[in-house]
């Protein structure tokens, strides 16, 4: 959603919304997303480099010290989609076969047992496909909505998480939240109208599941007995959350209401949980407010925030709030090299630009740290993209 530098800047405070905090000074501008963009695409380079042909999984921090994959995990896609964006922003036929060329080494991810495939098809294949007609990114998104389709459980009238890419000996019990968006955007891209009622029961299944009242959301929920369960209190984890905003969006495109409504419930629901306040970020969970925070849980909030924009009769204002997590982040330590933070000491000291490492992730299994991740900036690049108009909310 594009806005004017009026709207953006020249908003009355005394007319503001309770929606919005006050603005930062100043947003973004048009200019500065993109450098933030240039330093973002010219860090790939850097990856890639360091990476060869495995797929980058994370870099503790800003120590450019990658742990690679051969196939990429749950990730790999998004590291194939920061390449199709990469293309889409530069034109570049180099940077296009790139991309065609990490998106055909997700192939072997194809026959996995796990919902996870929508996260890696839907951010690595269907891009090729959507933006540029690659035949082969084509292919493979098909196959992947075939493979992920045959998954649904007819009991639970879902696809659940599935027992690959560590979902464990009770994976199809499990349903999880932070696949909705993709996997409602991989199977409606298909033409047969039995995928699009599958990607819709599951979107249903999943609400009912983990939906409260207040708008915040479980991230995952058990099937036994022929219903769920959760455990815990709904909202706490801020990614989790951020992930059903996301997906409840996306539904919103598809499908109208109520599903608009849900949306709009769950963005409420972070506005009012986790308050902007100058150089903060929301917490890893609400219940551990002392704890790490997650930059990369606002990333895919203002994500959420600009497909509602897209949407909701006071869009303006989503757009805005959007732009005010995006600016909080490339303002911030957790991106590397923006000139405004020239003064921290991680921009002194010859760490590389364009690094975003604000992404909350168990590195083992007694070990959480925050990391470089490729969905990470896969997310805050895609952000930055909608803001100055190069790609649609929804594209994402």
């Amino acid at each position: 959603m594009h806005i004017s530098e009026k709207e953006l800047y020249g908003i009355d405070e005394r007319m503001m919304s309770p929606l919005l905090s006050p603005l930062p000074s100043p947003l973004l501008t048009h200019e500065e997303m993109m450098s933030a963009i240039s330093l973002m695409t010219h860090r790939m380079d850097a990856i890639d480099s360091s990476c060869a042909d495995a797929f980058p999984l994370y870099s503790p921090e800003s120590t450019d010290r990658w742990v690679t994959s051969s196939g990429g995990s749950w990730i790999g896609g998004f590291w194939s989609g920061c390449w199709w964006l990469r293309s889409r922003v530069t034109g570049s036929a180099l940077d296009q076969r790139k991309a065609s060329d990490i998106c055909q080494r997700l192939s072997q991810k194809i026959n996995s047992d796990s919902i996870n495939r929508s996260l890696i098809f839907w951010y690595g294949a269907a891009p090729g496909d959507l933006w540029f007609g690659d035949a082969n990114a084509r292919e493979l998104a098909e196959e992947s909505i075939a493979a992920i389709a045959a998954s649904y459980d007819p009991e639970m009238n879902c696809i659940p998480l599935g027992t690959g890419m560590g979902g464990g000996k009770e994976g199809n019990q499990l349903v999880t939240i932070d696949t909705l968006a993709p996997l409602i955007q991989l199977l409606n891209g298909s033409e047969h109208g039995i995928y699009h009622q599958i990607s819709r029961c599951h979107a249903d299944t999943i609400i009912a599941a983990c939906h409260t009242d207040s708008g915040a959301y479980h991230a995952t929920a058990y099937f036994e007995q022929g219903g769920f369960r959760t455990a815990g209190r709904a909202g706490i984890w801020s990614r989790g959350q951020a992930w059903a905003m996301l997906g409840l969006s996306r539904a919103a495109a598809q499908w109208g209401e109520p599903y608009l409504a849900y949306a709009r419930s769950a963005c409420e629901y972070w506005r009012r949980s986790r308050p902007s306040r100058a150089n903060s970020f929301p917490p890893n969970r609400l219940d551990d407010p002392s704890g790490p925070s997650d930059p990369s849980s606002s990333a895919i909030a203002a994500l959420a925030f600009l497909s509602l924009a897209d949407l909701a009769p006071d869009g303006t204002q989503w757009c805005i709030y959007a732009h005010q997590q995006v600016t909080a982040i490339v303002r911030s330590q957790y991106f590397t090299g923006f000139p405004e933070n020239s003064d921290d000491k991680k921009n002194r000291d010859g760490t590389a630009s364009g690094i975003f490492w604000g992404c909350h992730y168990k590195t083992s299994h007694d070990k959480d740290e925050l990391v470089e991740s490729a969905w990470g900036s896969l997310f805050l690049m895609a952000a930055l993209c909608v803001l100055i108009g190069a790609i649609k909310p929804n594209d994402f």
